[in-house]
């Protein structure tokens, strides 16, 4: 079981590898809370941090490269939910696309080695909770005696994305707080246990939905062939029926088990790939926003501004001209 000292240690060599330099000015030690700024060499911005003794460690970034940045580190034995504000990048193992305005949840203790890479000039601002096993495992037990749930699993099963709007409001909550000693220690221990029982509750309800409306191994192969079909065609119209026909499912039935097993609406599934691809082709070419917004299915410019900008928190020209 690893020790609070030990993501503390991490966090000590990690962070002066990325390039941040502690901040004494706007640390206070005495009180575990630190704060490093990023070197002007490497970017802009800060990363702040607060260890509550092995319970929990509270995390606020807002912070940019001037390069993309490749992280590679240790995971650590820890459960963890995170909400950006602002981030573009991609995590591998398994590969997951960061985007703003969404929630990422972890959990550690696997063996693996974290590898995430972020791209240069955007900024990465995000309010992040990690609950230590001494938190859950002892202290938590202690707490609920015979009620306990191993929250770990209830983590697992987050469905991600921005449909949790009470954990993001609670989360936004946490990084607008500036408070330190005694009302800092309740604070943020109340926030922690409100986190786990929004978490813990949220659990809870799917899994009764999913009681009601099981997935079955054959449903699974039809809703990844669904999956596969938009990868592959969402700069077309596509309509419900096809996928329907696709799926060997009726329109309720199809609406409901995609959400539940890919967290999100057919809708704004593609809608995330059309502007994944968006965001390739500002990148690696020269093509106008208008071109663009053909190539990934739009008719109206401003129709794809609204959603890249829905999506990504910028214009696609602002999006352009940061990433060169």
């Amino acid at each position: 079981m690893i020790a609070l000292n030990d993501v503390k240690k991490l966090y000590e060599q990690m962070l002066p590898d990325g390039g941040f330099i502690l901040d004494h000015e706007r640390s206070i030690i005495e009180e575990n809370q630190y704060c490093y700024a990023l070197s002007s060499e490497r970017g802009e911005g800060y990363f702040w941090y607060y260890f509550y003794e092995d319970m929990f460690v509270i995390e606020k970034q807002d912070f940019f490269f001037y390069d993309e940045f490749f992280l590679e580190s240790p995971e650590p034995d820890f459960i963890s939910v995170q909400y950006f504000f602002s981030v573009s990048g991609e995590e591998f193992h398994p590969y997951r696309q960061l985007s703003p305005n969404s929630l990422r949840v972890y959990v550690g203790g696997n063996g693996k080695t974290f590898q995430a890479v972020y791209h240069k000039n955007i900024p990465i601002r995000s309010i992040s909770i990690s609950i230590m096993p001494d938190f859950y495992n002892n202290y938590l037990k202690e707490k609920l005696g015979g009620e306990y749930i191993d929250p770990r699993n209830a983590f697992k099963g987050l469905s991600l994305g921005v449909d949790f709007p009470q954990l993001v409001a609670l989360l936004k909550q946490i990084q607008s707080y500036s408070g330190n000693g005694a009302s800092a220690k309740l604070f943020y221990e109340g926030k922690v246990l409100e986190t786990l029982a929004l978490i813990l509750e949220r659990a809870q309800q799917n899994q009764k939905q999913s009681q009601k409306i099981p997935i079955t191994k054959k449903d699974e192969e039809n809703l990844q062939a669904v999956a596969d079909y938009i990868d592959h065609h969402f700069e077309f119209s596509i309509s419900v029926d096809q996928l329907c026909k696709i799926a060997y499912m009726g329109n309720t039935k199809l609406k409901t088990k995609f959400k539940e097993y890919f967290g999100c609406n057919i809708t704004d599934y593609i809608i995330r790939k059309r502007i994944d691809q968006a965001q390739h082709l500002l990148i690696v070419t020269e093509l106008s926003i208008a071109e663009i917004a053909q190539a990934v299915g739009y008719e109206r410019p401003e129709s794809f501004a609204k959603q890249f900008h829905r999506i990504t928190g910028l214009l696609p020209r602002e999006y352009r001209k940061l990433v060169k």
